[in-house]
């Protein structure tokens, strides 16, 4: 799940004050910084053009091509259009076709803009965790 232009330097800067703010060490080229939020969700969070940041967590990888498939992604799709207007959370299906992902693009100027994108983020994972193992 990369992004197809290079991210700003005031977003990756602040990328790195999050993760310095929380003891975690990043390379100094670091565009992505790895989260364990309440011991459960993995959340990726990479730097993007615009003082924007890209919060993704993978939800489940996806079947062989063939029927299986194309009746998970109908059901993720059906699921997904029921929640667009609650959630500002999107699905997605990653570049190698292998795996479906959740994802919220967020403004961040700010740690505290940071840790509401990640508050938002964790609420609708919960839910898409839950949602995605029964179907």
């Amino acid at each position: 799940m990369s992004t197809s232009s290079p991210p700003d330097a005031a977003a990756v800067a602040l990328l790195h004050s999050y993760a310095a703010h929380h003891g975690i060490a990043l390379a100094p080229d670091a565009s992505t910084l790895q989260l364990l939020i309440d011991g459960r969700y993995a959340l990726r969070l990479q730097a993007l053009r615009g003082e924007g940041l890209m919060v993704s967590a993978h939800l489940r990888p996806l079947p062989e091509p063939g029927l299986a498939r194309d009746e998970l992604l109908l059901a993720f799709a059906r699921l997904a259009c029921g929640t667009m207007k609650e959630q500002a959370t999107t699905c997605s299906v990653d570049a190698r076709e292998r795996a479906l992902w959740l994802q919220l693009p967020a403004r961040a100027q700010s740690l505290q803009h940071i840790d509401e994108a990640i508050g938002t983020f964790v609420n609708s994972l919960a839910f898409w965790s839950k949602a995605s193992s029964s179907l």
